[in-house]
């Protein structure tokens, strides 16, 4: 059993993010460039960290277990794209740990981050983008309760293909608290 928070990342969280940059399956599944040398993502993430997008609310995945009692940094979940005015953003989850995919990080880190959003940050509308072949990703949205609201077709190239990009939605009297969702929202098995 282990447990899984949110913490805003930290500078120390560095070689973590180096790590993940080297997993070819990780940078396309989230947009990043494969092989990027690591000074050009270390500046990246500094700057990212020391003046971050003001329409960009992205924290750590940290599980807790026995053999991590005091945390271990896992992924990054984010709310981007904020419009305060419209009261939207699109939710972003990233598991960079291999081990952790699957498991129930990444569902347990968006409940928490859409809490978040719905409650903390007063959002009506939260949406998702994902390309077709991320089935792990489209199945987790649906769990999280997000409904297809569209598919866009042929929308981006990845690896030398067009890919379809699928549209989701929440609203947010589609999404209970999470204490009416699970008593341990926070853990996962």
């Amino acid at each position: 059993m282990f447990e899984v928070s949110l913490r805003p990342l930290a500078l120390r969280d560095l070689p973590n993010v180096l790590d993940w940059s080297r997993d070819e399956a990780f940078c396309l599944a989230n947009g990043w460039p494969v092989g990027l040398p690591p000074e050009q993502l270390q500046d990246w993430f500094v700057r990212l960290l020391n003046n971050p997008p003001v329409d960009l609310v992205r924290r750590g995945i940290v599980v807790t277990s026995p053999q991590y009692p005091s945390g271990h940094l896992v992924g990054f979940v984010d709310l981007r794209e904020l419009n305060p005015l419209e009261k939207r953003a699109r939710l972003r989850i990233a598991i960079g740990e291999e081990v952790h995919r699957g498991q129930g990080v990444g569902y347990a880190a968006g409940l928490q981050m859409l809490e978040y959003g719905f409650a903390e940050l007063g959002l009506e509308r939260i949406v998702a983008k994902v390309h077709s072949s991320n089935s792990r990703m489209r199945s987790l949205l649906e769990k999280l309760g997000f409904q297809l609201e569209g598919i866009l077709r042929q929308h981006e190239t990845r690896q030398g293909i067009k890919e379809d990009v699928y549209l989701f939605g929440m609203l947010r009297a589609e999404f209970p608290p999470l204490s009416t969702i699970h008593p341990l929202a926070q853990s996962a098995s």
